[in-house]
């Protein structure tokens, strides 16, 4: 395990009307994390304590995110396995021994070996997607692409010009290393706020199959005190949560939303 990585805690991503209280009040916590974090560790430890963000060995500071979703029964799974080899990247694999960074590793010579050092997503500048007669898919809201696929094939019929489409569709950059995440989290929330402005535009996010939350924060019933209690946190939080991404993430943040104008 060259490096350790926080994960999304599964149960809060189920937009189903049994996970209301762990997906949209899981919402409303991380908003009130970000709303509150005084750094990016901070930040991280307030997600772990809400139960948004899960890390497989405790005694571990995780220094890599890029999304993966687990549950948290698997979390527990994960933590049985004791032997984890700690010497950085793997570089070669001989018929007895591994050979890392930091050292060689002896295996039996019958060993399997699984391999799963490739990245799902590799590191790329950050562009507009509509340019003239070309699109450059890229994410508008984390973590899923498919529903930002969706979101940019709707845009490009129904709206005229690359600066309103790029506008609806702001870029949305992946995170790798912890300090990513506060800027990608300002990308997505500048996003949802555009769409939130646009009537046809968020009735069809809320009535996409991708999306799914849309629709469940839409069809809360007015006497259910409980889950309006949970939407009203929900957008206490949020005006705060953008204020102080923009602190968190500083002259870079601003630099980025800069250029997306």
């Amino acid at each position: 395990m060259p490096r350790d990585s926080w994960l999304i805690n599964r149960i809060t991503t189920q937009p189903a009307p049994e996970f209301f209280n762990e997906a949209i009040g899981g919402q409303a916590d991380q908003m009130q994390a970000f709303a509150q974090a005084t750094s990016t560790k901070d930040l991280f430890l307030r997600l772990e304590a809400c139960g948004a963000v899960l890390r497989i060995h405790r005694d571990r500071w995780p220094t890599m995110f890029h999304l993966a979703t687990i549950a948290p029964g698997e979390v527990e799974v994960l933590r049985r396995i004791h032997n984890v080899v700690r010497l950085g990247r793997l570089q070669r694999i001989a018929p007895d021994h591994m050979v890392l960074d930091q050292g060689q590793v002896p295996v039996a010579a019958d060993t399997l070996f699984v391999d799963c050092t490739a990245s799902a997503v590799e590191p790329r500048p950050l562009q507009p997607i509509f340019q003239g007669d070309k699109l450059v898919l890229q994410i508008c809201r984390l973590p899923q692409p498919a529903f930002s696929a969706a979101l940019a094939a709707y845009v490009e019929v129904h709206y005229e010009g690359d600066a309103d489409k790029n506008r609806l569709c702001g870029t949305v950059p992946f995170p790798h290393t912890l300090d990513d995440y506060p800027r990608a989290m300002l990308a997505h929330l500048r996003n949802q706020y555009h769409w939130g402005q646009d009537k046809e535009l968020r009735q069809w996010i809320r009535a996409s199959r991708l999306d799914g939350f849309g629709k469940l924060m839409s069809g809360i019933d007015p006497q259910d005190a409980p889950k309006q209690a949970i939407m009203a946190r929900l957008k206490e939080h949020a005006p705060a949560a953008v204020a102080n991404l923009l602190k968190l993430t500083g002259a870079r943040a601003a630099s980025v939303e800069s250029r997306k104008e």
